[in-house]
């Protein structure tokens, strides 16, 4: 099947301090999942720049979906937009090979917005690699989740301190990071992160980690709705190094939290919690490092 590529007829030029101009992307990514003849495929798919899908695989468990950005990262005037569906039935996965990063904005912002819908019986993975906010970045990211009666999530939002390499650590001019999770119909979380990277840097400091980085995972299914340890085995994995919470919003859906002092840290530690969750979870054994 081939993918409905979008190209705008021409782009509004901004102009940087550097005297150096540049298109704004106004690019977005959709993606329909739809279970046919016992697999998954995509039904539909969308995108225009800077999003690019490598081609899809299925591994027998989900459909696997790489997203790549083609471009550098995110600059100032850069308008996004992803919506992302599993329907009745189908089995997604969707991941970044790459990490997004925010690079330096002078003037103005950027922002992406996205929204995951999951069906009855159906299950959607998403777990990009982190954002990185270079300095001066003022970017917005608004999600919203909705996950049908029968549905099954696994959604990962993890954040960077900045470049550690380019002395970039907090460095950024502004975040907002906006969350909100319904299932069944009901809202059941809302959250909203507006910060400046000295204010968050001043909160790691205070967990007694300078570079911190930060994880929110998100598990809603109805394997999840009996009495189970695996919320006493994630906890288990809060350290003195690691920090790690878990609270249960709903009968079947969880909410995690990760601090870590380093980005192997936190990777480790993912891989953890995504083991733990495999167990109630199988959709969770897909490997993310298949390319």
């Amino acid at each position: 099947m081939q993918a409905k590529v979008k190209m705008p007829k021409s782009a509004p030029t901004l102009r940087h301090s550097s005297g150096a101009s540049k298109p704004a992307f106004s690019g977005h990514l959709h993606l329909e999942a739809v279970l046919r003849g016992g697999r998954t495929i995509l039904a539909r798919q969308s995108f225009r720049a800077p999003f690019h899908i490598g081609k899809s695989y299925w591994d027998g468990c989900v459909l696997q979906v790489r997203v790549i950005n083609a471009t550098a990262g995110i600059l100032s005037g850069d308008r996004l937009e992803l919506d992302i569906q599993a329907a009745s039935g189908a089995s997604l996965l969707v991941a970044t090979p790459a990490a997004t990063r925010a690079f330096v904005m002078e003037k103005g912002a950027a922002g992406c917005t996205q929204h995951f819908a999951v069906g009855p019986g159906a299950w959607l993975e998403y777990s990009p690699e982190p954002l990185f906010p270079h300095r001066a970045t003022n970017f917005v990211q608004e999600t919203r989740i909705d996950v049908a009666d029968g549905g099954e999530l696994f959604f990962a939002d993890t954040l960077a301190p900045g470049r550690a390499g380019s002395g970039e650590i907090w460095a950024w001019k502004r975040l907002q990071i906006t969350l909100e999770v319904a299932s069944g119909g009901e809202v059941i979380l809302r959250e909203r992160l507006d910060s400046s990277g000295p204010d968050l840097g001043r909160l790691a400091l205070f967990h007694g980690m300078p570079e911190a980085w930060f994880a929110t995972l998100v598990a809603i299914s109805p394997r999840l709705e009996s009495a189970d340890p695996f919320g006493a085995r994630v906890r288990a994995l809060h350290t003195g190094r690691c920090r790690v919470g878990v609270t249960r919003l709903r009968a079947n859906a969880w909410v995690v939290r990760v601090i870590a002092p380093g980005s192997q840290s936190l990777r480790d530690t993912l891989g953890e919690i995504r083991a733990v969750l495999a167990g109630r979870l199988p959709a969770l054994q897909s490997d993310l490092r298949r390319l």
